[in-house]
């Protein structure tokens, strides 16, 4: 397995049959290997998740198939990319080709996904995180509480290959609750942090995170756009 960190929550994930690319906001897509199928997330349709320059890809690649939230507007999709795209709603299973999809619904918009494909089983989280914000006020961070946990506890019997987890540095010391409660309920190989905003620090801060020292032999320690990571298992 081989990921490609584009930047904030964009990623790629390729395996010997097949590419995934989950929610490509900006940076450089790797070559397309020859003879490989492309699949597209988008979690939500959030600017910093949604580029619409993913259906110029259509025209370079033969077999690309993408798999959108339902919260994106059909008329923001191009007429003759239509039939390669799938719209998936909140907490649906469907099966494109030999790959079995999941949702969750996020705490913000749209989906997390957690896809089965060539025996990996991967998780995008999108914007389904355990937002606290100071300034919302009590009531605001206990309802996020209570639906994020919900949320994750859905995957607490699953083994998980690589989980790709926020960690906005915008929360400031919340930033970490999320990824500490997932890898708390669920069984994870490998976390990727995504939604970093640049700010790759924050990766470095997660490997002294008391509350993840049982966990540090997992974290990829992002830091830079397009960084590229392999594993043989």
């Amino acid at each position: 397995m081989k990921i490609t960190y584009l930047g904030h929550s964009g990623t790629v994930v390729e395996l010997t049959e097949s590419i995934l690319v989950f929610d490509y906001y900006k940076g450089s897509v790797p070559s397309w290997p020859v003879g490989k199928k492309v699949y597209v997330f988008v979690s939500h349709i959030h600017f910093d998740h949604y580029n619409p320059e993913i259906f110029c890809w259509e025209r370079q690649i033969s077999d690309i198939t993408y798999i959108l939230s339902d919260d994106i507007l059909e008329d923001s999709v191009p007429v003759d990319c239509r039939s390669r795209v799938r719209f998936v709603g909140a907490r649906k299973t469907v099966q494109i080709d030999e790959m079995t999809i999941k949702t969750l619904r996020s705490t913000d918009e749209g989906v997390a996904f957690f896809v089965h494909a060539e025996g990996k089983r991967i998780y995008h989280a999108g914007d389904l995180h355990w937002w606290h914000w100071k300034e919302e006020g009590a009531i605001f961070n206990e309802m996020m509480r209570r639906k994020y946990q919900g949320e994750i506890k859905k995957l607490s019997k699953e083994t998980i290959d690589l989980a790709f987890l926020p960690a906005d540095p915008r929360q400031e010391e919340a930033y970490v609750w999320g990824m500490a409660y997932f890898l708390e309920q669920v069984e994870v190989k490998r976390v990727c942090p995504i939604h970093l905003w640049g700010k790759y620090d924050v990766c470095r801060q997660l490997k002294e995170e008391a509350c993840l020292e049982a966990y540090q032999d997992r974290i990829v320690l992002v830091t830079r756009e397009g960084e590229v990571f392999e594993w043989e298992d």
